[in-house]
């Protein structure tokens, strides 16, 4: 039986859902769930981790792989192409898109994080100060999107405020550090 991993949102249409399954590719609702149809066309891997739709354009939405990459589909799931130029990582467990400009989205992996700012089209590392940790979540402040978290696996969480150019550690208080998830009260 396939896993859940992650859920996209269509913020224009709420009854438009996706969903990642690790070994079970991604499925597309546009009846708040009740069908949902396979949307695997041109995706080179089942073992999907992570969703991030833009939100400015719904149709768009980028999936984290497992050993596989990062895909993108601008037809809301009809087809998907391999947007790995740069990506020297290929699992990758979380995705962020800046809100105010979409073409700037963020990839957390095995290996830190790394960013695009042409919608996925080449990406860099930038994970100065934050290492090479396996990096499991991010949260992207809506309100200043320069500002992120990464919640990773034994070192746990770091931040930045200048769009990942420079990380530091905000672990005061954590007892540990083993982080799966973060969220920013908007």
């Amino acid at each position: 039986v396939p896993t859940v991993l992650s859920l996209a949102i269509d913020p224009s249409n709420p009854a438009t859902l996706y969903t990642s399954l690790y070994r079970g590719g991604i499925f597309k609702t546009t009846d708040s769930g009740a069908s949902w149809n396979a949307v695997n066309s041109g995706l080179t891997t089942t073992e999907m981790i992570s969703l991030a739709i833009d939100p400015r354009n719904p149709a768009t939405l980028y999936a984290g792989t497992n050993n596989g990459g990062i895909f993108k589909t601008t037809n809301g799931g009809t087809s998907w192409s391999w947007v790995i130029s740069g990506l020297t990582s290929f699992s990758v467990y979380s995705l962020a898109i800046d809100p105010s400009t979409p073409s700037t989205l963020y990839a957390g992996t095995f290996n830190g994080v790394f960013k695009s700012t042409n919608g996925g089209d080449s990406w860099n590392a930038v994970s100065s100060g934050l290492g090479d940790p396996l990096v499991n979540t991010l949260a992207i402040d809506p309100r200043n999107p320069a500002t992120l978290y990464a919640g990773t696996i034994g070192d746990g969480i770091f931040k930045t405020t200048d769009g990942g150019a420079n990380w530091s550690a905000v672990n005061s208080g954590l007892s540990r550090r083993h982080v799966n998830t973060l969220a920013i009260d908007p």
